[in-house]
């Protein structure tokens, strides 16, 4: 695989578009994640949770993977890494629902001392999230598949192993 230059990606603005939404969702994963772990005065970590909840299912988790995926993958031709580009997605989408549902739930916790309303709110609004992260995530699996990806191919090894001479089967003399 070859790694992208600077004057190829500005040769084919899909790709670097398509790359910059991937890693921008990327690293606002990975800001979201230390804003959860980091601790802060004052708040309990059922407190953090639920607001990490509504960081890790945000607008910016939901859209900006599935955007570059189709921005990659469809059009006249997919771009050269738009597998690739799939892939990340994938991961980030399977991050998303993952430690989205853990502090979804944990963040139920940290609902005390709050009206019906908010917390009625707080479980449509994140069930509501974690359901359009599952769909945005089908998406982005079929558009995976949609460009050679597979399960399969995932769980087989990369170069087929062949067993060496079997040692003879008998009394040991």
């Amino acid at each position: 695989m070859t790694t992208p230059t600077p004057r190829g990606l500005l040769a084919a603005p899909r790709q670097l578009a398509a790359w910059a939404l991937v890693g921008y969702a990327g690293v606002h994963l990975f800001v979201a994640f230390l804003d959860w772990v980091g601790p802060e005065r004052f708040q309990t970590f059922a407190n953090r949770s639920a607001v990490a909840s509504g960081a890790f299912t945000s607008l910016v988790e939901l859209a900006m993977p599935v955007v570059a995926v189709l921005i990659a993958a469809w059009g006249n031709a997919p771009v050269p890494n738009a597998r690739l580009i799939a892939t990340i997605a994938l991961v980030e989408y399977a991050v998303v629902l993952f430690l989205g549902a853990i502090t979804f739930l944990i963040g139920l916790g940290g609902l005390e001392n709050v009206n019906g309303l908010d917390v009625l709110g707080y479980l449509l609004l994140g069930l509501g999230r974690l359901a359009l992260a599952v769909v945005a995530g089908l998406v982005t699996y079929h558009a995976w598949t949609r460009l050679g990806g597979s399960l399969a191919a995932l769980t087989r090894p990369s170069s087929p192993v062949s067993p060496g001479p079997m040692p003879p089967s008998g009394p040991v003399a």
